[in-house]
């Protein structure tokens, strides 16, 4: 390996996932205080990382753009990298690696999709919460302990008493429910709060949010980032978003119901996950099953959650 390594960590996605590897970047960085450091990351999270003070390079990946990708693998084989490490662990970020030609392709030993046949080095990893499972390739690479860290960019900014909502979540089955967002928002002082979401969200989020700020498809990524660091708390769903803020440093107030916040819960402390007391819950499942459905989220009440938002007020 040169004086100066080349090193590309590949995880274009998820938006939680991204977050949950930042902490990898942190270790390398230390270990590695000289090295070039690119990611591979989808363009639509591009901004999310865009002011990473440990990153040389982004390079993104256009996941709609099929065409653009034999261009992608030509610049990854352009970019000569001496190591590799690929913690999405599918099929197509296998290829990714393996086509950067670098000496050492590194994965996790859960990588699925037959992607494991691109790497040379396999790190053995244990049924561990996100951060602390991807942490295990920078232990690898014999980087040093020490605190966990979100290299995001976000300066440090005073708190400004908010109360952040997230009602948002990729699956319908993480979804509290509008109504009950609703209903925990008519109980909260109405000037502290601010509703966060995607642009398609707008409309929906506009309902739920009964004339209080609304900040859904304003903002990118890291200026979401900036918004939460400035919150007292972030009330949400488990989702992307709620990544950001415990990686900001906000304290979440979090409703789990269809999975397993021991694994994909916000990393963290000074965090609050509520959940219900389910038998079939955790399911890992997108759609529910259940009778009665949902029962797994209805189950937490408005009043729980305001309790918990009382010790930020």
């Amino acid at each position: 390996m040169s004086a100066t390594p080349r090193i590309l960590i590949v995880k274009p996605s998820s938006l939680g996932d991204v977050v949950h590897a930042l902490p990898v970047v942190a270790r390398i960085r230390q270990r590695f205080p000289d090295a070039h450091i690119a990611w591979l990351v989808s363009d639509s999270l591009q901004s999310l990382l865009a002011h990473c003070p440990l990153l040389n390079e982004l390079i993104p990946f256009h996941r709609q753009q099929l065409g653009k990708f034999p261009a992608l693998l030509k610049r990854l084989r352009d970019g000569k990298f001496d190591i590799a490490v690929d913690l999405q662990g599918l099929l197509r970020s296998g290829i990714m690696t393996f086509a950067t030609g670098a000496p050492r392709r590194i994965g996790l030993s859960d990588a699925r999709e037959g992607s494991r046949m691109f790497y040379n080095e396999v790190i053995p990893v244990p049924q561990l919460h996100a951060v602390d499972r991807y942490l295990r390739a920078a232990e690898y690479l014999g980087c040093p302990d020490g605190p966990v860290e979100f290299p995001l960019g976000v300066a440090a900014t005073p708190c400004e008493g908010w109360i952040a909502v997230n009602p948002s979540a990729r699956w319908p089955t993480k979804l509290w429910g509008d109504d009950e967002f609703a209903e925990l928002i008519y109980r909260l002082p109405r000037e502290r709060i601010v509703l966060t979401g995607s642009a398609a969200e707008r409309e929906r989020i506009e309902r739920i949010a009964q004339g209080c700020r609304n900040k859904a498809g304003t903002t990118d990524l890291f200026q979401l980032a900036e918004l939460y660091a400035r919150c007292a708390v972030v009330v949400t769903n488990d989702s992307g978003p709620m990544h950001i803020a415990a990686a900001v440093g906000t304290p979440v107030v979090a409703i789990f119901g269809p999975t397993d916040p021991a694994l994909t819960g916000p990393y963290g402390k000074q965090h609050v996950v509520l959940r219900a007391g389910v038998d079939c819950s955790p399911c890992l499942k997108d759609r529910c099953v259940h009778q009665p459905p949902m029962e797994c989220m209805e189950k937490v009440t408005v009043e729980q959650v305001l309790a918990e938002i009382q010790r930020y007020q």
